[in-house]
């Protein structure tokens, strides 16, 4: 796969390889940042997704899978 990416840079692997850990480090970088601006939102999420399982009203996946004999 990155030998087929280099040919986008003239066969430079290093200068391709280099491309993807920098767009990587931006795509951390803006979910970081979208993270940090909705973080109570978030947090109101997973307190109740997390009290819907403690409470039993949510059932994972797995248990529908099983139930369904699937």
């Amino acid at each position: 796969m990155l030998t087929s990416l280099a040919q986008d840079y003239k066969g430079d692997a290093g200068r391709a390889l280099a491309d993807l850990i920098h767009a990587h480090e931006s795509l951390e970088a803006f979910v970081d940042e979208c993270e940090e601006a909705h973080r109570d939102s978030l947090s109101e999420q997973v307190e109740r997704a997390e009290r819907g399982f403690r409470e039993r009203r949510f059932t994972t996946r797995d248990e529908v899978k099983h139930r369904n004999q699937l």
